[in-house]
């Protein structure tokens, strides 16, 4: 048996390490079909107009005098 590991990281999630086991004889697109099932993702978000900043902050280099 070969053990296969790894992680999927989402920096606002963290990390999740998985790991599974082949058989000696697995090929390399066997392995890629199993590590593709693990790491199945969906990413959906929404964008929505019409919002106004209340307050802005302006940032300007300091003087060196000052």
């Amino acid at each position: 048996m070969k053990k296969v590991s790894g992680c999927i990281d989402v920096r606002a999630l963290g990390c999740y390490d998985w790991e599974f086991y082949v058989e000696d004889d697995a090929t390399e697109e066997e392995i890629k079909k199993r590590v593709d099932e693990i790491c199945e993702y969906y990413i959906e978000w929404d964008v929505e107009e019409g919002y106004v900043a209340e307050q802005q902050t302006v940032y300007r280099k300091k003087n060196s005098w000052e």
